[in-house]
């Protein structure tokens, strides 16, 4: 079994593997922690990010009047354009049935 091209490619996955896991903990357990500036330019990031995410986008129109408005009037409009434009396309589906059967 040692002579088997799968188990000599398994070990050397397995060596790699278990080298990098203990880089790894030799860096985490060895390097200094962050910085008290480091700290806060990672959470100025966070908080810009979150900012320019959806969940900021929604937390700002919460706040905006206008905006809440205009997406209340186009809540209430979805359903009757959609249900306006499938009896709109059944009509002319409809009449162009009718004409081609005519000709």
């Amino acid at each position: 079994m040692l002579h088997q091209p799968w188990f000599k490619v398994f070990i050397w996955f397995l060596a790699a593997f278990f080298f990098f896991l203990v880089a790894a903990v030799v860096i985490s357990v060895l390097s200094p922690g962050p910085s008290e500036s480091q700290i806060h330019q990672f959470m100025i990031g966070s908080m810009d990010a979150m900012d320019r995410s959806m969940m900021g986008a929604a937390m700002h129109l919460r706040h905006d009047v206008f905006l809440t408005s205009v997406m209340v009037l186009t809540a209430s409009l979805t359903v009757p354009l959609i249900a306006l434009g499938l009896f709109l396309g059944l009509l002319i589906w409809f009449r162009r049935s009718l004409c081609s059967e005519k000709s």
